[in-house]
């Protein structure tokens, strides 16, 4: 079990960092790609989504601010700051979904979303962690 939720938690990061990659290029030629798989080639992306990035964006922050102000010292692994980021998102698409009335389908992507953080949260826990690095790892 401890392998497969390791291999899922791999698997979920390299199709993020594929999929991020991807649409930073697309960007660069003029293509918006929106999460999961929308192209948006010359109409707007919705709003709902563009403030649920900003949302997660400045929520992000916060959060760090806090904890460094509260806990300074405390070191902090690439998976935690992706479980948190992946959750504030989930949360704030799901708010701004349901505050702005989307449709039914865009609430595929929040609990997709959801799924995703569910795996990061369990594999970042200190328990699981040493299980997610390599041996030659800190």
């Amino acid at each position: 079990m401890k392998r497969f939720i390791k291999f899922l938690a791999k698997l979920i990061i390299a199709f993020l960092c594929i999929w991020s990659v991807g649409a930073s290029i697309a960007a660069v030629y003029g293509v918006a790609l929106y999460f999961p798989f929308y192209i948006s080639e010359g109409s707007e992306i919705p709003y709902h989504r563009m403030a649920a990035v900003r949302v997660t964006i400045l929520l992000t922050f916060a959060y760090y601010s806090f904890k460094y102000l509260f806990s300074e010292a405390k070191q902090l692994y690439p998976i935690q700051f992706l479980d948190t980021i992946l959750k504030i998102f989930t949360v704030s698409l799901l708010v701004l979904g349901i505050r702005n009335d989307v449709a039914v389908s865009e609430y595929i992507t929040v609990i997709l979303l959801f799924i995703m953080a569910l795996v990061l949260h369990i594999v970042s826990r200190p328990k699981l962690r040493r299980y997610y690095y390599s041996k030659f790892s800190d």
